[in-house]
């Protein structure tokens, strides 16, 4: 039976969430609030002649930077707005809200805290949107490859029963049985996820290529994130995709046969 817990210990762990200490650019609160990503939100008090100034250092502005958005005049207005909803501003390149009392710090770092993952909500939409047309660009580039071939989304279990959807598998000639996985991978932040996943399947399906194809325009590191991912299968650059996926195709043997 679960019992009940008092508010004091309730209250006890939420503190415990919460550290501070003193720093370059003053004291660095970490706050329980995170960014899409699961980074906790790190705020900044520092002390002026008029009060403090509590700001998040543009740890949020660089997210976006990651993610390849520029901060134009644009986007900054869309911080801006989102900055007033929490009684905040976007001013060089940084969450901030200023106060002259003690008193408002606590209620200030809150704020500026989920200022600063408005703008990593950014940084995950404009993930989502490169990973969803490099996702959509791969699978055409290689339905222009295989034809009829290509089945997408298609569901296969692993040898741990977990079910993954691979983005593109393509079917042996007469179109029974998968002969190779091609999978996108948009950004590096995908990298882990995609070696578990590959990792599974290839001990499901070894007679099963597996090609990691990534984006020359992202932050992927070919030789760190590529030398992980060649562990369980094979990594292509998009631009040589077209001269690739036939030379793996034609590697394929009649005889290959699957697991049951």
């Amino acid at each position: 039976m679960t019992g009940q817990i008092s508010p004091d210990v309730i209250e006890a762990g939420v503190r415990s969430l919460i550290s501070a200490h003193a720093g370059a650019l003053g004291v660095e609160v970490t706050t329980p609030v995170v960014y899409p990503d699961g980074d906790c939100i790190s705020v900044f008090v520092a002390t002026e002649l008029d009060g403090y100034m509590i700001h998040d250092a543009g740890l949020g502005s660089m997210r976006l930077s990651r993610e390849g958005v520029s901060l134009g005049r644009e986007v900054r207005e869309r911080l801006s707005l989102m900055a007033k909803r929490y009684d905040c501003r976007f001013q060089a390149d940084r969450m901030s809200r200023r106060c002259t009392s003690a008193d408002e710090v606590s209620t200030s770092i809150m704020l500026v805290a989920n200022a600063s993952r408005s703008v990593g909500d950014i940084a995950a939409e404009t993930r989502r949107q490169t990973e969803n047309s490099f996702r959509y660009v791969l699978a055409e580039r290689v339905r222009e490859i295989v034809g009829s071939r290509l089945k997408e989304n298609e569901s296969f279990k692993g040898q741990s029963k977990t079910i993954y959807r691979v983005a593109n598998t393509i079917l042996d000639e007469a179109g029974r049985e998968p002969v190779a996985f091609i999978v996108p991978l948009a950004s590096r932040s995908a990298v882990a996820s995609q070696f578990r996943e590959l990792y599974d399947l290839r001990a499901a399906f070894p007679n099963v290529d597996r090609e990691s194809v990534y984006d020359e325009g992202s932050d992927f590191r070919p030789e760190e994130d590529g030398w992980m991912l060649n562990q369980v299968g094979g990594v292509i650059p998009f631009g040589q995709i077209q001269n690739e996926l036939p030379r793996l195709l034609s590697r394929q043997t009649p005889q290959q046969s699957l697991p049951n």
